[in-house]
C-alpha cells in the first residue's frame, strides 16, 4: 500500500531498486499490480532479481493463481510470511482502522482470493476473537506440506519469512527452504518478541551457512546494516526508511535514503578495518558492543 506513503508508490520505488541494482521484495497487498513493478524493471534493464511476499489464501488452490502470475511476469523467488496466521492484537488498528481511499485498491490479491471491499486486508478482521476459526485454517493451510504444494505449482525460489528460532531455521532447513528471513513483523505480531538482532546470533549459529539468513526490521542507519552483517546475516532488508523517502521525494527520495544507508555502511566499515563485506564479522565490533550483545 506505498500509495499511501506518496508519489507513485511501488512504481517509485521498484524504479529506484532497479536504478541502483537492489533487489526488491513486492508485497501481496500493493496497490500496484506485480505486472506494472515488473514492467518497470525491465524497462530500465535492471538484472537484478525481484521477488514476490505472498500470504496464502486459507485454501491453498486460491493461492495457485497469484503464484503463476508472479511466476509468469519473472519473480525469481516466493517469500512466504509464516508468522501471520492471525493479526497480533493492534490496539491502533482497532482504533482507528485503515481504509483505502477512493480509487485504491490492492492490484493482486482481488482477482484471485475474491471481491475484497474498501479495507486494506481481509484478515485485519482477524484481531476479532470470533475469526479464531478462521485464523485454524490458515495455520492447516502453513503446515507441514505447504512447501511441497509450492514446489509442486511454481520453480521460483522459496524464502520464509517472519523465523524468530533456531529450531524454526532448521524446520526450514528440513522441508527444503532456500532461505529464510529472520523477521519479528515489525514487532506488530507479538509485543513481548525479541528484536530480530537479538535472534540472529543463535539461528545463525544453527543453519551453519546451509541456507542464507537474511533479517529484517529497524535497520534505520548503516551501522545497523554493519552490525547485523557482523553477527552472520548475508543480506539485510529495508523497509521504512524507504518509504520516508518515498514520501519526501518519490522514486529520487528512495535513492537518497539508499545512498545515505551506503555512505554510512562504507563508513563504518572503513572505521572498522574492513575493506570489504566480506571482512565484516565478529571481530569487527569492538569488545564493549560485544559485551552489550552477551547481555541481550
Amino acid at each position: 500500500m506505498q500509495r499511501l506513503a506518496g508519489g507513485d508508490g511501488e512504481t517509485d520505488v521498484s524504479r529506484a531498486a532497479a536504478s541502483m541494482g537492489l533487489s526488491l521484495t513486492l508485497s501481496s497487498n500493493s496497490i500496484t499490480s506485480l505486472e506494472d513493478v515488473m514492467s518497470v524493471n525491465q524497462q530500465i534493464g535492471s538484472r537484478t532479481p525481484f521477488w514476490f511476499q505472498l500470504y496464502l489464501a486459507s485454501k491453498l488452490e486460491l493461492s495457485i493463481p497469484l503464484i503463476k502470475r508472479a511466476e509468469a511476469t519473472g519473480y525469481k523467488a516466493l517469500v512466504l510470511t509464516v508468522d501471520t496466521p492471525m493479526l497480533g492484537n493492534r490496539i491502533n488498528d482497532r482504533q482507528s482502522p485503515l481504509i483505502l481511499p477512493p480509487g485504491l485498491q490492492l492490484a493482486n490479491i482481488g482477482k484471485d482470493y475474491g471481491k475484497k471491499s474498501d479495507k486494506p486486508t481481509s484478515n485485519r478482521t482477524l484481531m476479532d476473537a470470533r475469526s479464531a476459526r478462521h485464523a485454524r485454517e490458515i495455520r492447516r493451510a502453513i503446515g507441514d506440506g505447504t512447501i511441497g504444494f509450492l514446489r509442486e505449482h511454481s520453480k521460483m525460489k522459496l524464502i520464509l519469512k517472519g523465523v524468530m528460532a533456531p529450531e524454526d531455521a532448521l524446520l526450514a532447513i528440513e522441508y527444503g527452504a532456500d532461505a529464510i528471513i529472520v523477521s519479528n513483523h515489525g514487532g506488530r505480531q507479538l509485543d513481548c518478541a525479541p528484536s530480530t538482532i537479538q535472534a540472529l546470533p543463535e539461528i545463525v549459529a544453527a543453519v551453519k551457512g546451509r541456507i542464507p539468513v537474511i533479517l529484517d526490521g529497524g535497520v534505520r542507519r548503516g551501522s545497523d546494516v554493519f552490525t547485523a552483517m557482523a553477527l552472520g546475516a548475508d543480506f539485510v532488508m529495508v523497509g521504512r526508511p524507504a518509504l520516508w523517502g518515498l514520501a519526501h521525494n518519490g522514486s529520487e527520495g528512495v535513492e537518497t535514503v539508499i545512498n545515505i544507508l551506503e555512505r554510512e555502511l562504507s563508513r563504518t566499515m572503513s572505521l572498522s578495518g574492513a575493506v570489504g563485506v566480506h571482512d565484516i564479522c565478529r571481530a569487527s565490533m569492538r569488545r564493549s558492543v560485544e559485551g552489550r550483545l552477551s547481555k541481550i
